[in-house]
């Protein structure tokens, strides 16, 4: 069975396509409400970064001596930067407002979906911070509670993905290409790696090899990074004839 990319990569809910976003000024003027997207409101249904359904209840402005610490770095920082571009000649359009700007803290309070009598958390997030709004009728693992995809199939999504590029790799014969498991003649470049084969131990010194194309270069990448955290860096892979390889 074929994994799905947002369930290794980035965790989203399985029964929801709709992003919400906060009702701050200056953020996304002029959203309009469809399937996909959403103004969060008091009453609206979110998953939180806990994948658990809560329920909103306030949105409103921090003020701006309350800001908390990491935030007013985070503006001093943008200022100065926009500043830079101005006197670089880049046009930057009109000068931010601290009131106004985008990455302001909001404050936001919640509280868990299926505790409606629970007191509500605040938390003060970015005023352009998006959620995943959930239906009405949302449904819950029954072991642990989460939104699908729980932790638990997570784990085991990326358990699945590991074996399959292990039993994919373990497939590959003795001089072919470490990435897409075809075989290297000798009209092709390649790229070889001196040394012990860090993914495929059992075929030798010498014998890490990958195709010096495209398709290949992400495979390439990786193996070198491994390579060279094994105290390789004064080496180079080899291309045939003796060329080092400069890509």
């Amino acid at each position: 069975m074929r994994v799905p990319l947002h369930v290794l990569n980035e965790w989203r809910p399985a029964q929801t396509r709709k992003t919400g976003y906060l009702p701050a000024e200056g953020v996304r003027p002029h959203l309009k409400e469809t399937d996909y997207s959403t103004r969060i409101r008091p009453g609206t249904l979110i998953a939180f970064s806990d994948r658990r359904a809560y329920e909103v209840i306030e949105v409103k402005e921090r003020p701006l001596d309350l800001w908390p610490e990491h935030f007013l770095k985070e503006w001093q920082r943008y200022t100065e930067w926009w500043v830079e571009q101005v006197v670089t000649g880049r046009d930057m359009g009109t000068q931010p407002e601290k009131a106004t700007w985008e990455h302001r803290p909001v404050v936001i309070a919640i509280r868990p979906a299926d505790q409606p009598t629970a007191k509500p958390q605040h938390y003060a997030v970015r005023a352009d911070r998006s959620f995943y709004v959930l239906p009405e009728h949302y449904s819950v693992c029954r072991l642990c509670n989460e939104i699908p995809p729980c932790s638990h199939e997570t784990t085991e999504a990326r358990v699945q993905h590991e074996m399959s590029k292990t039993e994919a790799l373990m497939s590959i014969p003795a001089g072919a290409c470490l990435s897409c498991g075809e075989a290297i003649t000798s009209r092709m470049k390649a790229v070889r790696f001196p040394g012990p084969n860090l993914w495929r131990p059992d075929l030798g010194e010498n014998s890490a090899v990958f195709h010096a194309r495209q398709d290949c270069a992400d495979s390439v990448r990786s193996y070198r990074r491994q390579w060279e955290q094994k105290g390789h860096e004064e080496l180079q892979p080899e291309l045939p004839g003796g060329a080092s390889d400069d890509a």
